[in-house]
């Protein structure tokens, strides 16, 4: 992301030769028999795996140790939004061809299966639970862990998205919506949020999986937080199955709350990771809803998108955004928004075009925003204290 590289490419997974898009962000060269024993690794969803390998990262980059002391303390949130499309599709490919789907793909299909493969792997016996709210489910994953812990009912809950839907139907179906971008002659320019001539959203895949935990509990074992979350807001729009109102309303409205609860004013926002889409009607909305909500600041503001250089990854793409602010609160950098070379003029605001930014961040927001009007906000800000 830093070096404004694309990561987009043809679809691999299958051929997806005579199909309105072709191409995607795929998760290459990822091997479940490489993370798992022969028998685990046959059976395991793609989207599951994902999530499962990025928890074990989370817990190793935490320096966090999971015993028998603490393992009723903590709890695990991972947020899938198409879950395991995947899957079902290949078993009903399989039983047309008259052969047997897994008798694991049942199981293996199901939303909340990150979340208790992760808790399996890592022996953890706190509260998990698994949410949908379609895109912006891997965002509203860190609000829903943060009130686990606020509640006194963990003291560490290791949380985030995962999603991986790469697949025929599923990709056949975002076509004929006009959700995706149709540039197969040129797939690394394909996603370019808040650039005029975008023509759609690219379908990324992958987990992005954080461990959050008390200010106590990290002082306590001596951690190093990158970032603390200070508060967010859910609204819907309640307008349309997969377009966002046009007036940007409530979208306003969440960023409006999730500033007011986190205690602090506009201008002390320094950095937005964007929902971004690289839709028409995503970018101008959100556009005119960080205008709205945040008034005069909104011009000082570093905006970027993730998404233009590694699609969307539906629900792992908010806790993408939430990763992003917490590391450009740590490294003082802001990754840019590459294929941004043709202004829309309805898109105004700081988008930090194709070269990533110096820039001292201490308070991030990242948006994220799903079909059926779901808008989640989330505030950042750097750590404070010993």
């Amino acid at each position: 992301m830093l070096a404004g590289r694309s990561g987009i490419a043809r679809v691999t997974a299958f051929d997806p030769t005579g199909m309105t898009t072709q191409f995607a962000g795929e998760v290459r060269g990822f091997k479940p028999s490489d993370h798992f024993d022969v028998k685990r690794s046959k059976r395991i969803s793609r989207f599951t795996a994902f999530a499962v390998v990025a928890a074990r990262e989370a817990v190793t980059d935490a320096k966090l140790r999971i015993d028998q002391d603490n393992q009723d303390r903590v709890g695990v949130v991972v947020n899938a939004a198409v879950a395991g499309f995947d899957t079902i599709e290949a078993a009903t490919r399989r039983l047309a061809a008259d052969a047997e789907p897994s008798s694991y793909f049942v199981p293996y299909s199901l939303a909340n299966m990150p979340s208790c493969e992760v808790a399996i792997d890592l022996g953890v016996h706190g509260p998990v639970n698994a949410n949908a709210l379609a895109c912006a489910s891997g965002l509203y994953a860190l609000l829903d862990a943060r009130r686990l812990i606020l509640t006194g009912e963990a003291d560490v809950v290791i949380c985030g998205g995962t999603d991986s839907a790469i697949a025929p139907v599923f990709m056949t179906g975002l076509a004929n919506m006009g959700a995706l971008s149709q540039r197969n002659d040129d797939p690394i320019r394909a996603s370019r949020p808040f650039d005029a001539d975008r023509d759609g959203f690219v379908l990324g895949e992958g987990a992005v999986i954080m461990v959050l935990e008390s200010a106590e509990h990290a002082r306590r074992r001596g951690a190093t937080p990158y970032a603390t979350v200070t508060g967010g807001a859910l609204t819907c729009d309640a307008f349309h199955v997969s377009a966002p109102s046009p007036t940007g309303e409530h979208t306003t409205a969440a960023i409006t709350m999730a500033v007011r609860r986190a205690g602090i004013v506009p201008d002390d926002i320094d950095y937005v990771c964007a929902h971004g889409t690289s839709t028409k009607a995503n970018d101008a909305t959100e556009t005119k809803a960080l205008r709205k909500a945040l008034s005069a600041a909104a011009d000082q503001i570093a905006v970027s998108s993730p998404k233009s250089t590694v699609g969307h990854l539906l629900a792992a793409a908010g806790a993408l955004s939430a990763m992003v602010c917490a590391l450009a609160i740590r490294d003082g950098i802001v990754p840019p928004t590459i294929n941004l070379d043709t202004p829309d003029p309805e898109c105004d605001l700081d988008y930090v075009p194709n070269v990533a930014r110096r820039l001292p961040v201490r308070t991030a927001m990242a948006n994220a925003f799903g079909f059926g009007g779901q808008n989640c906000v989330t505030l950042f800000t750097a750590p404070t204290g010993p």
